[in-house]
């Protein structure tokens, strides 16, 4: 089993893994001053973003960096909404970096935490 991959490549197991369907909503959808009420006007259903982090040691953060940062990533990932995996194209937000510690005096032996937000286009 695994929770996703990028590009055709599984991606080690997330220590952290939360899946949304949102929807997006036209810019005339709004309240109502005199009754409260809401006017929504739907452009799209579902779009899916999911926030992942990892902890990885820094030749894997490397790695994983590099695999997700590029512009439009094809993912299959693990969707609690359809009890299976569903393919999407997607691009990585906010991908940052978190030093939790070194061992042995070597970058490549230190740990960090990866984390993103993944949004499907």
């Amino acid at each position: 089993m695994y929770f996703l991959t990028i590009n055709g490549k599984e991606l080690p197991v997330p220590s952290f893994y939360s899946v949304d369907n949102n929807d997006i909503d036209s810019t005339d959808s709004a309240r109502s001053d005199e009754t409260g009420l809401m006017h929504r006007r739907r452009v799209r259903k579902g779009v899916r973003t999911c926030e992942v982090k990892w902890i990885l040691d820094g030749e894997s953060a490397e790695g994983l960096h590099t695999d997700l940062s590029e512009p439009l990533l094809s993912v299959s990932m693990l969707d609690p909404a359809t009890c299976g995996y569903v393919n999407c194209s997607m691009y990585a937000k906010n991908l940052r970096s978190t030093f939790y510690q070194q061992q042995s005096g070597l970058p490549r032996k230190s740990w960090w935490e990866i984390s993103c937000k993944l949004i499907e286009y």
